[in-house]
């Protein structure tokens, strides 16, 4: 199903407008611009695609550019986006959120039994005894 989407940089400038097809199975966008800023090649970092029906996606600055011949002599620009995923990869095996904070117990000063080293001194003879 395609729909109409808008993608922007971290700091909202408008990078590229246009039908967008979605495919979740695949994590990708394919962008059909009908307007565009020719920025979408020099951006690095996340970007954002706002879909039609409410949707916001996270998408990576790594894509893929096809340019086609269109009706006329016009060349055309097709985008295919990455979508990057809600936990990062590296996290995404072991993640959970955090707990909540509380308040730390106040601590006290230990006694001096506590305050000894856990460790013994041994010394031996030398005829073996202690």
């Amino acid at each position: 199903m395609r729909m109409e989407g808008k993608l922007t940089n971290a700091e909202g400038e408008f990078i590229a407008s246009g039908l967008c097809e979605v495919n979740l199975d695949k994590a990708e966008v394919t962008m059909w611009p009908s307007f565009e800023a020719h920025m979408l090649e020099r951006e690095r970092g996340e970007l954002t695609l706002d879909l039609g029906d409410g949707r916001q996606m996270r998408i990576s600055d790594r894509h893929l550019t096809f340019k086609l011949q269109g009706a006329t002599d016009q060349r055309m620009s097709v985008y295919r986006l990455r979508i990057l995923p809600e936990v990062p990869e590296h996290l995404a095996a072991g993640y959970s959120e955090p707990a909540p904070q509380t308040a730390p117990a106040p601590t006290t000063a230990p006694a001096a039994e506590e305050a000894r080293p856990a460790l013994r001194v041994v010394t031996r003879d030398k005829d073996g005894g202690r």
